[in-house]
């Protein structure tokens, strides 16, 4: 079943040839746990032997501080994924642990919004470099800042479903449905259609104020308003201050046990949305494939001025085998290759980058991600 990578389920063939899920976590009222349930999510799905990528997307950094890194440990970060075209995820994550990576920020990605305020297209730069990049994840999370800006509007354009985070407070509510307004406009604006899961964070249900609270979001948000409730305890902030989750820091309490809720019932999400322009993705969902007349290749560089493809078929040329662009936006060209495995890479205006649309790939000599294709 071939399934769109911009819409579709939520478990979403995202143009890589593989299932994986994006999902951005946004709240434009801070103190919601947003970052709590960004990291400890993270940390439970990777504990059920998924590959997880959460990337920080608030300039406050505090995804990355959670998990216990200093702008001193690293020295690329998700400001450059918006910023520096040939820097990719694969360029910038670092190992939190067993099938867990993550994309650092600081202080610098608040500059983002200004140095692109003249840029077209400035409102996906972040979902088009995570189509450049090598993406061999179950889940990509993306934590978002406390407003509704460029970095969160990249962030949604960049994913299939919204996580948000609601603490026990009429003022959080009233986010939610911001939130709501927000989506709607994405959706009437870029035809961008999320589906959206409430979580409730830092509960304490004992108080009635608070279960008065549950009582309206369960009215209001029904559908939307997930099972799990992740209970108010102090061993978050313990954890976090020693940079680890709460599932590493004590597997056994509370919050463990709700994060491990919350990542069952995540992945058992399938939510079915209506696939919009499945077309034109199902011939960019797979990589180079079979014409009558050779190996077809397409690559989705709309933006690019030229483009071109290298490979082993051609001794790895500097400047490659010319691609023309179509119409759509797609660069292609055709080749005849022999049988056997044939490893290429795509030339986007002077960048070396592995075929976003084709999951298999190979390691190469310079720490990247040759893209492969066999011809029998």
């Amino acid at each position: 079943m071939i399934r769109s990578g911009f819409s579709g389920r939520t478990r979403m063939l995202w143009s890589k040839g593989f299932d994986m899920r994006v999902i951005a976590l946004a709240n434009q009222k801070g103190g919601c746990g947003k970052t709590t349930c960004a990291t400890n999510l993270a940390a439970a799905l990777a504990t059920r032997n998924n590959k997880v990528l959460l990337i920080d997307n608030d300039p406050q950094g505090h995804a990355t501080l959670a998990y216990g890194f200093r702008e001193r440990d690293f020295s690329l970060s998700t400001y450059d994924l918006y910023l520096t075209s040939d820097i990719l995820v694969e360029d910038a994550f670092l190992e939190v642990d067993r099938n867990l990576h993550l994309v650092p920020a600081g202080i610098e990605l608040s500059a983002v919004e200004q140095e692109l305020a003249r840029e077209k297209d400035k409102e996906r730069r972040l979902r088009n470099n995570l189509r450049r990049s090598a993406m061999p994840y179950d889940y990509v999370l993306i934590d978002c800042p406390p407003s509704v800006g460029l970095l969160t509007f990249n962030a949604l354009l960049a994913s299939g479903e919204v996580l948000i985070p609601v603490d026990p407070s009429y003022s959080s509510l009233q986010a939610v449905r911001k939130m709501r307004e927000t989506l709607a406009v994405l959706r009437e604006k870029s035809g961008h259609d999320l589906v959206p899961h409430v979580v409730m964070s830092d509960f304490d249900t004992r108080p009635l104020f608070v279960r008065r609270i549950m009582a309206e979001l369960d009215e209001e948000f029904g559908l939307e308003l997930l099972d799990t409730i992740v209970h108010h305890t102090v061993r978050f902030r313990e954890a976090a201050g020693l940079g680890q989750s709460v599932i590493r820091y004590d597997a056994e309490s509370r919050g463990a046990l709700d994060f491990r809720d919350l990542a069952r019932e995540i992945s058992g999400q399938e939510v079915d949305l209506e696939v919009s322009d499945l077309g034109r993705w199902e011939t960019l969902l797979h990589g180079p494939r079979v014409v009558t007349d050779g190996l077809l290749f397409e690559a989705d560089f709309p933006g690019a001025k030229r483009v071109a493809v290298t490979g082993d078929f051609c001794s790895w040329s500097a400047s490659g085998l010319p691609m023309s662009r179509r119409t759509d936006g797609v660069w292609e060209c055709r080749l005849q290759l022999g049988s056997g495995q044939h490893q290429y890479r795509y030339i986007v205006d002077g960048t070396w980058l592995p075929d976003p649309s084709n999951a298999q790939t190979v390691p190469n000599e310079f720490g990247g991600a040759n893209s492969v294709v066999v011809v029998a």
